[in-house]
């Protein structure tokens, strides 16, 4: 008995590049009339049989490379991809969904070519209930044995309307129009379409794990793909294999595509496990990435307190009481001269293990930017590398699952076996089935499978460890760059330090790290402000720093600009000297922006002649 007809229909999409919907359209209809798949041709015996039926569409049956083709709103149907752009271009809707593409199929036992004219007819029905106003091409096939019609639809219609498709259209929509004109044509309407379709009485989530069970065990009981489908269906499970592998389990209402259940479950990756499940366990490695560096530099110095006044000797007194008469307090100098040491030494440590991590991860260049920028092409690798053990262990799961649940029963199954303690029989005959299983099924050992599972978590911990070195390197530079470890300058600096070439060079020279930087400089009661750009220099073949200076009034408009390149230290510094003085620039203020230090010199020049007015008044 004939199971009745049935539909596909799918979206057709504007593609990348060059496949743009014109394209996509005329590839479509191209696949649809080709004619080694039509398979009728006008000129052939067998076109009579087709029946007087078809010439109710006589006008849109056309010829094309002698195969039956029919077609709505149409002209000519070579140029059918052309005309269907010209709607889409007129409503200007050309990208997207460009077109549907459907095949409504017969059943093998109705598969003549007698009937193929009624199916012409058919479609010609259904186009004009569910798509009047929209153009189509739709062509018969019979290179298989299912007697079936493709149909390309323009999703644009005649009057601008685009095709919607929600998720009740096939339901509501399609299939109740398909068995009516199946039922008017002679043909058997699909029952399964008319029943009161039902709810899985468990949740999507709950299949999944209940699918990917039975596949894990049935995988782990066959030794190739034929005899994992038969082990499959022995255990209850619906196994369709063909283009895709269906798989239904009791309770579902409908079945569920093996690669929706994860990566290791499409079709060729269960028979590739199937292939490989008795090979050794591959192992996935991390690299080192933190780029071993040596101890940071330190400065190490020696306390001296002053001892309490009974401790002293006589010549201690002396001196004590000497500085006191002065008004000297020799403890507290002492301390402060401590504390100041200390604070030194804390500066130069965390300053020199700074630029010995952008020197690490910057070895070429010395830039804070570029060391960033290296710790993230670092990370990114070290994820990559993570993710891959993590799908090595995924793709064990199965072996890596029964080695956990045999971990349950060890150490009962140890006491019955060595100590004689024979209430745990059960735990251990539950022991040895797992072992027994994993043998059967995979050639492992408990202990192959726990040194597997103990390397690959180390790759996790030693991946997730560097992780945390990179994202601390990165940040400590970051707040390096930004001036937070540097807490030695207070609210405002010199001129000097402000412009910063002095420390630019020392660091060039000391630790290899060469600075590029542009600083904006402006000071309290200064009616102007100073760019100031840092960059790499070569003097003589050596690798140095030089400072661009450029001062503008508050307007922003330019005063001077001179290079330390062009002169001497000393010069450079009885340059800065004289442009402090000219334009009184004491307390300095750094800024990022060009406009936060205009805003700042022209606050202060306004300030000045408020002051100037006060004065006048």
């Amino acid at each position: 008995m004939a199971k009745g007809i049935v539909v596909k229909i799918w979206n057709i999409k504007e593609g990348s590049g060059k496949r743009g919907a014109g394209v996509q359209i005329s590839d479509s209809i191209s696949y649809i009339t080709d004619e080694e798949k039509c398979d009728l041709r006008l000129s052939d015996e067998s076109y009579s049989q087709i029946g007087r039926e078809v010439t109710y569409v006589t006008n849109d049956v056309k010829t094309l490379q002698g195969a039956l083709v029919g077609c709505r709103h149409i002209s000519d149907i070579d140029a059918a991809s052309s005309e269907m752009m010209q709607v889409k271009l007129f409503y200007d809707k050309t990208g997207g969904r460009v077109a549907l593409h459907g095949i409504v199929s017969l059943d093998e036992e109705e598969s003549n070519k007698k009937n193929a004219g009624k199916l012409m007819m058919l479609m010609s029905d259904l186009l004009d209930e569910v798509f009047p106003d929209h153009q189509a091409v739709y062509a018969v096939h019979m290179n298989t044995e299912n007697l079936h019609v493709h149909f390309i639809v323009n999703t644009v219609g005649l009057y601008g309307k685009k095709i919607h498709m929600d998720k009740r259209f096939m339901k509501d929509v399609l299939e109740p129009a398909l068995n009516r004109l199946a039922e008017k044509y002679g043909f058997t309407p699909n029952e399964e379409w008319r029943k009161e379709k039902k709810n899985d009485e468990i949740p999507f989530s709950k299949r999944i794990v209940q699918l990917r069970k039975a596949v894990d065990e049935a995988i782990e009981r066959s030794e190739d793909y034929e005899e994992f489908l038969l082990d499959l269906r022995s255990h209850g499970i619906t196994a369709e294999s063909g283009k895709h592998l269906s798989l239904k389990a009791d309770g579902m209402t409908r079945a569920v595509r093996s690669h929706r259940l994860g990566s290791f479950y499409t079709q060729e990756a269960i028979q590739n496990r199937i292939l490989k499940k008795r090979e050794e366990m591959l192992r996935s490695t991390v690299s080192d990435h933190t780029k071993g560096r040596a101890e940071g530099a330190g400065a190490y110095f020696k306390t001296d307190p002053l001892k309490k006044y009974q401790d002293m000797t006589r010549q201690e007194k002396s001196e004590a009481v000497k500085l006191l008469r002065m008004g000297r307090n020799p403890w507290r100098e002492r301390r402060k001269s401590n504390w100041q040491l200390q604070r030194a030494a804390d500066e130069f440590e965390r300053t020199a293990n700074v630029f010995e991590l952008i020197k690490s991860f910057a070895p070429d260049s010395g830039s804070g930017q570029e060391a960033l920028s290296s710790i993230t092409a670092l990370q990114k690798d070290l994820a990559e590398e993570k993710k891959k053990v993590r799908e090595n262990l995924r793709r064990y799961k199965p072996i890596t699952d029964l080695y956990e649940e045999a971990k349950r029963y060890e150490t009962k199954a140890y006491l019955y076996e060595f100590a004689g303690q024979g209430e745990y029989l059960e735990e251990y005959e539950a022991y040895k089935r797992i072992c027994l299983r994993l043998k059967e099924g995979y050639s492992k050992t408990i202990d192959e499978v726990s040194a597997f599972l103990e390397d690959q978590r180390g790759q996790i911990l030693y991946a997730t460890a560097q992780a945390k070195e990179l994202t601390g390197a990165a940040r400590t530079i970051k707040r390096f760059m930004a001036g937070e470890l540097n807490d030695s300058i207070g609210a405002y600096t010199s001129l000097y330090e402000a412009v910063g070439l002095s420390q630019a060079k020392s660091r060039a020279q000391l630790y290899g790290v060469f600075e590029s930087a542009i600083r904006y400089i402006a000071a309290d009661g200064a009616g102007a402000y100073i760019r100031a750009v840092i960059m790499p220099e070569e003097v003589n073949g050596k690798r140095t720093e030089r400072a661009d200076i450029t001062v503008f009034d508050a307007a922003g408009c330019e005063i001077k600009s001179f290079s330390s390149k062009d002169m001497s230290a000393k010069e450079f510094n009885q340059a800065l000297s004289e442009l402090k003085a000219e334009l009184g620039l004491y307390r300095c203020h750094s800024f990022d922006t060009k406009e936060e230090a205009q805003r700042y010199a022209a606050s202060q020049q306004a300030e000045k002649q408020r002051k100037a007015r006060s004065k006048g008044e």
